[in-house]
């Protein structure tokens, strides 16, 4: 056995907890009234593990988690046993004990206001705990149906093509009839399945029986949590309400420009605070947040707490997807509870709207009725590999998917074999060639600046890490290199900046509008050729340049990874994955990148990393669905 301080110093040292791990164990076990060496060790490993877990997006830790195998994932298997070794091999029992022996004071069940919170065996951090509870009571209490109006039955009626009695169900149709009934509406769905449409046909319905009963215009926002996929919404929901059926007063009524979220609720730099809280509500009647999967439970919580008491939240996004890089799973969570069923209420309200039959599998109202899973691909039919390579892995069908890509029958997968230095080659030189068309462009005597950023996001090349020669600080590096050496670009010594140049922004800035995310490209400057300048679509829809010494902390994008991926459409999709297995890849990941691509995917990778990414999946540790109604 060894002492708490001794025990942190050997975790640190080995790279494995970081300096705010080790602060604020050593913090709380100075504030402790433990007096047992033993047990202070215990205690301050309990907070490191809380704070290593929750840095990897678990909201909570299960204190019946803290055994040989949990800490072999985290730690590996030597470090794992000295651990154990170290705090004298504890057991569940010995835990709870701990936890006993350090009063209300410092672990409550919630009742208090405690810096630890212990619930159901889960531990808290005392904000985490908040947000949580927070949330869950929003939607606990969003469950009543409202009465639709005659209007809403001739607005589906209107939006959607009549179906013969047995016809299958239209899940964009029941969906809307869903969220003119309901304050809160979750829409999942894969690519292709038709979520814009979806939205935009929701807004439309929302918009006319609102002009029939007011005079007052209803006012929407819609909202993405990146720059990138508020970009793409503002251009795909403009598109889906120029094909309406609908008078032009109605579509004029609909937002065409999504903004950021961190736009929405008026963040301020240097500070985690907004402008708009429970204290100065938004003024709105109905937000639409794209991309849902990617909201953590801290924006979930700040987004609620700023909704005034009668709007509507619509929630958008694919369960499938990754979830935020911060802690929490929010939209997997509630997308989970589908599983319970609908009531025999919400059944017989979809069935007077829509006419379609649903099965009842429930007696009361729940956040499940609030619940709509888009099920058919509009993009992907049955000649598309992507559509079927992509369900195979969220199934975790690894043998069935590396068939599909052996077979090599779909034209739009490729998988190329990397095990040896000579295969990795091969994949640079390839993706290379990817960015040789924009580049080319740019060459040319006259080119639009809009068409520039178009054409790049045309290719993209996505990875699972950010270090090392499979990740993106490497691949960046060799692929700039490879195309100077093609003479493609031009780089001076210790000179960053060139023509061509991709960067990616990777901290907000609010007085730019540039946030963490938005890709711009490298260009001469329009008013002074001689002169760079980064040039970025905003969501608006407006080209923006700014010149290179402006921009907020930024890296080189031509490999970005698969979790900044989220929110952008590409063309053609390549994918490079290490040559051994890490935690990052899991079948979530894989699947994500995958369904980024819009015609082609191609992947770089050996065929046993395939198979344990697709069955590795990590359900992230929180108490939201248990405290869900």
């Amino acid at each position: 056995m060894m002492n708490s301080i001794t025990l942190l110093d050997k975790l640190k040292s080995s790279g494995m907890i970081v300096p705010l791990d080790l602060s604020l164990a050593m913090f709380f076990t100075r504030q402790s009234t433990l007096t047992d060496a033993l047990a202070k060790a215990r205690f301050a490993f309990l907070i490191t593990w809380l704070s290593i877990e929750v840095r990897a997006g678990h909201v909570c830790i299960n204190i019946a988690d803290l055994n040989k195998q949990h800490l072999e994932y985290r730690f590996g298997r030597e470090l794992a046993n000295q651990i154990l070794t170290d705090l004298d091999s504890p057991t569940f029992a010995d835990w709870m004990h701990l936890i006993t022996q350090l009063g209300m004071d410092m672990i409550s069940d919630g009742s208090l206001l405690s810096p630890f919170i212990l619930n159901r065996n889960r531990l808290y951090f005392q904000r985490m705990w908040l947000y949580e509870t927070h949330v869950a009571q929003y939607f606990n209490h969003s469950l009543q149906n409202t009465t639709p109006s005659d209007a809403v039955k001739q607005c589906l009626t209107s939006l959607f093509d009549e179906e013969d009695d047995n016809a299958e169900i239209d899940w964009q149709k029941v969906a809307t009839a869903t969220a003119t009934t309901r304050k809160v509406t979750i829409i999942s769905g894969g690519p292709g399945t038709g979520k814009t449409t979806t939205i935009s046909k929701i807004l439309a319905t929302l918009v006319v029986v609102h002009q029939q009963q007011s005079s007052v215009p209803l006012k929407i926002i819609a909202a993405a949590p990146t720059g990138k996929a508020a970009a793409r919404l503002t251009e795909s929901l403009a598109k889906a309400i120029a094909t309406l059926p609908v008078s032009a007063s109605t579509k004029a009524a609909i937002p065409v420009e999504a903004i950021t979220l961190h736009r929405l609720l008026g963040a301020k730099a240097g500070s985690n605070k907004y402008r708009y809280d429970a204290n100065n509500p938004l003024n709105l009647d109905v937000l639409l947040i794209d991309e849902a999967s990617m909201i953590d439970l801290p924006m979930m919580s700040s987004v609620i707490a700023a909704l005034p008491k009668h709007a509507r939240l619509i929630l958008l996004g694919d369960k499938e997807q990754l979830s935020s890089v911060e802690a929490g799973a929010v939209f997997g969570d509630l997308c989970e509870l589908l599983t319970r069923g609908y009531s025999s209420e919400h059944v017989a309200l979809i069935k007077q709207l829509t006419g379609y039959d649903l099965a009842a599998k429930a007696d009361k109202l729940s956040i499940a009725d609030s619940i709509c899973l888009l099920q058919k691909s509009y993009r992907f039919d049955s000649q598309s590999g992507i559509g079927l390579l992509a369900n195979l892995i969220k199934e975790g069908q690894a043998t069935k998917a590396l068939t599909l890509l052996n077979e090599n029958i779909y034209t739009d997968i490729t998988l190329n074999i990397m095990n040896n230095n000579h295969q990795y080659q091969a994949a640079i030189d390839w993706c290379c060639k990817g960015y040789q068309h924009y580049l080319q462009t740019i060459k040319s005597a006259e080119y639009d600046t809009k068409y520039i950023l178009s054409i790049f996001s045309q290719f993209r090349l996505l990875c699972a890490l950010r270090e090392g020669p499979f990740g993106v600080q490497g691949l960046n590096k060799i692929i700039e290199k490879g195309l100077h050496q093609k003479g493609m670009v031009s780089i001076k010594k210790h000179d960053p900046w060139y023509i061509g140049r991709p960067v990616m922004i990777l901290k907000n800035s609010f007085s730019l509008g540039l946030f963490n995310g938005d890709i711009g490209i490298t260009l001469p400057s329009a008013d002074d050729h001689h002169k760079l300048k980064v040039y970025f679509l905003l969501p608006n829809g407006e080209i923006k340049g700014f010149t290179p010494f402006r921009l907020p902390e930024h890296e080189t994008a031509y490999a970005m990874t698969i979790h900044k991926s989220q929110g952008s459409e590409f063309e053609h999709v390549a994918v490079i994955l290490p040559n051994e297995y890490s935690p990052l890849l899991t079948r979530s990941l894989l699947y994500t990148a995958i369904t980024r691509a819009k015609e082609n995917v191609t992947i770089f990778a050996s065929t046993a990393i395939i198979e344990t990414t697709i069955h590795s999946q990590i359900n992230r540790q929180s108490g939201l669905v248990d405290l869900l109604i």
